[in-house]
């Protein structure tokens, strides 16, 4: 799954895009135009989107549900077929991009350990998502594959960059060719006794 990603500006398509989705708000002044805590966005939080017509704009994470909370995550191996999902895999496909996300890996009863996963290449990556038509987002999970299995049991579903415009207008059978080429840092820990540190690796 996804619970928090990062956007750092610092990454100049991640700049350009954020810049795109702040010039789209008539009378924004401000830096960001999105709630983060140093680029990191949490569910509920306004961030940068792609839609199908190659705009940017600002949607709200978490795609809202039948009488439930809102969804931050929808599995691409159900959406299609989902009474909640199933519209907007087919009609509002888009495209939510990130510096890298965040993962939490349990190490006992109370205490777990945070990691920022992020390609191997360092660069920016292009998550796939679905929204709906009140501008509300949510991000496509899948199982998880090479590393991020040793902290969790699914991971975003990465496009390459070279097929988001078949993720966004043509099929979304784009998302079969995902990348999992992916690497991961521990940040921190909630233990006392911190676990043996695994850097960054493959």
């Amino acid at each position: 799954m996804c619970g928090r990603y990062l956007v750092e500006i610092n990454e100049e398509e991640l700049r350009e895009i954020v810049t795109a989705a702040e010039k789209s708000v008539i009378g924004h002044s401000g830096r960001f135009s999105f709630t983060s805590s140093n680029g990191e966005v949490f569910p509920g939080s306004s961030a940068p989107v792609i839609t199908g017509n190659n705009e940017v704009r600002f949607m709200t994470w978490g795609f809202p549900g039948h009488n439930r909370p809102p969804h931050i995550n929808a599995r691409s191996e159900t959406a299609a077929a989902s009474r909640t999902f199933g519209e907007a895999m087919a009609e509002r496909r888009c495209i939510i991009p990130a510096s890298g996300y965040f993962e939490w890996r349990a190490l006992d009863k109370k205490n777990k350990a945070k990691y920022k996963i992020t390609l191997s290449s360092g660069k920016a990556m292009y998550m796939a998502g679905i929204h709906s038509a009140d501008g509300r987002f949510a991000i496509l999970t899948r199982a998880a594959a090479g590393a991020v299995t040793e902290i969790h049991d699914r991971m975003p579903v990465i496009i390459p960059k070279s097929l988001i415009g078949a993720w966004l207008r043509e099929s979304p059978d784009a998302i079969m060719e995902a990348l999992t080429d992916l690497r991961f840092a521990l940040l921190q820990t909630s233990d006392k006794q911190k676990p043996e540190q695994i850097s960054l690796f493959k």
